[in-house]
């Protein structure tokens, strides 16, 4: 047993010894200096609160200008624009006179030929002499026209409108009356309102000749400014144009177109 032991030491003295590795001059590079990533500044926060108001460009006001009867026309006198005026309410609204005369008198009768007729006459003086000549049977025999600040006409709406407020201010009336029997009840505050919206205009039209500077009413005002001015006689005028022109001359001979106390005044509303 010992012999065998001496043996396994000296098999294990005899075996080479592991030579040791070549020593190899390696050079350790020195570190390279890393310059710091630039830092990117921080966008600087807006303060909470109000946002800074923009100076704005303070705007120029626009200057209206002044609406004036335009030159090389005179206004229509006083008598004139009466007789215009009477005119214009015989044919469209006097056949209304003694529709309500007769029924405030208690006469029963079937009245619709009679209205009838009186809307012919309304459309024939309210919308085909307008449309076909640019004036009303009053603008003939007074020998008056409506003329614009741009020394133009106005569209035939205007006579259209102007002559519609008596009719508007009747119904508007008769509205604002009835309501007031069922106040108490919605039909009667409907009914109040409806009548007070209709009288409306008119309303605005008085005030607008009571208290304008420039004398000028609530459709005049809104057809960019219309006066009333006086005319010659028309020689294209013939039959029966010729005899209204005559009706003219009757009431010029008569001194009916002179101003009242030679003062101008504004044209009050049909």
């Amino acid at each position: 047993m010992m012999g065998l032991l001496e043996k396994a030491d000296q098999i294990k003295s005899d075996a080479p010894s592991p030579e040791p590795a070549p020593a190899t001059n390696e050079v350790t590079p020195e570190p390279v200096p890393v310059s710091p990533a630039p830092v990117e500044p921080k966008p600087e926060k807006k303060p909470r609160g109000r946002r800074s108001k923009r100076q704005k460009t303070p705007r120029k006001k626009r200057v209206r200008a002044a609406k004036v009867l335009p030159e090389g026309y005179e206004e229509a006198s006083t008598g004139q624009k009466f007789i215009r005026r009477a005119s214009d309410f015989a044919v469209s609204w006097g056949w209304c006179v003694p529709l309500v005369l007769l029924n405030a008198w208690g006469s029963y009768f079937d009245p619709t030929y009679f209205v009838l007729i009186g809307l012919g006459l309304m459309g024939f003086n309210l919308v085909f002499m307008p449309r076909t000549t640019n004036r009303t049977v009053g603008n003939w025999i007074s020998r008056t026209t409506y003329i614009t600040s741009g020394s133009k006409q106005p569209h035939q709406s205007y006579l259209l409108f102007k002559g519609l407020t008596f009719a508007v201010t009747l119904v508007g009336i008769l509205m604002v009356a009835t309501s007031l029997q069922d106040l108490d009840k919605s039909s009667g505050q409907i009914l109040l309102g409806v009548g007070a919206v209709i009288l409306l205009p008119p309303l605005l039209d008085y005030l607008f000749y009571r208290f304008k500077r420039d004398n000028l009413g609530l459709w005049d005002t809104l057809y960019g400014g219309v006066w009333l001015v006086r005319t010659t006689k028309t020689a294209e005028a013939k039959g029966w144009l010729k005899r209204l022109e005559q009706l003219g001359d009757y009431s010029e001979e008569r001194g009916w177109w002179k101003d009242s106390e030679g003062t101008e005044s504004a044209e009050p509303t049909e």
